[in-house]
């Protein structure tokens, strides 16, 4: 709106004859031409937000991998344990803390990466499987 109001500013100085035709025509042609900094402020906004996309995305696949893997590792051990003897049993330990080596890694890329919605999920996500995590354990304690 402001832009109008001094095209027409511009119209008025130029009947006036207060400037010339190639002066009017410079003028405006500066007035439409955005400003460049506006432009890289705009452009770097814009890699700071696929930046943030990518950490989120990044964070939620290492919290569904913390969750994943480490459930089919175990399973896959527990299997050929049980087919070398049927009263053995493979070892949970390992797997938790792999587990929890991915959920670490998951929660501080989301926290980065807060602003996207993958962040968050991923965030968040790790921090409800910490406290059930942690009530597991004082349940089993």
């Amino acid at each position: 709106m402001n832009n109008v109001s001094s095209e027409e500013e511009l119209l008025q100085l130029r009947d006036e004859g207060k400037i010339s035709e190639a002066e009017y025509q410079d003028l405006l042609a500066a007035m439409r031409k955005p400003s460049p900094e506006s432009n890289e402020d705009a452009a770097l906004g814009m890699d700071k937000a696929k930046s943030k996309h990518k950490l989120g995305k990044t964070a939620f696949v290492l919290m569904l991998v913390g969750i994943i893997l480490p459930a089919v590792l175990y399973w896959l051990t527990e299997m050929a344990a049980q087919a070398h003897d049927a009263n053995m049993h493979s070892e949970i330990g390992p797997w938790f803390f792999l587990g929890v080596a991915f959920e670490i890694a998951a929660f501080v890329l989301g926290v980065i990466a807060w602003p996207d919605v993958y962040g968050k999920a991923a965030a968040i996500t790790t921090s409800v499987l910490t406290v059930l995590t942690v009530i597991l354990l004082a349940l089993t304690l």
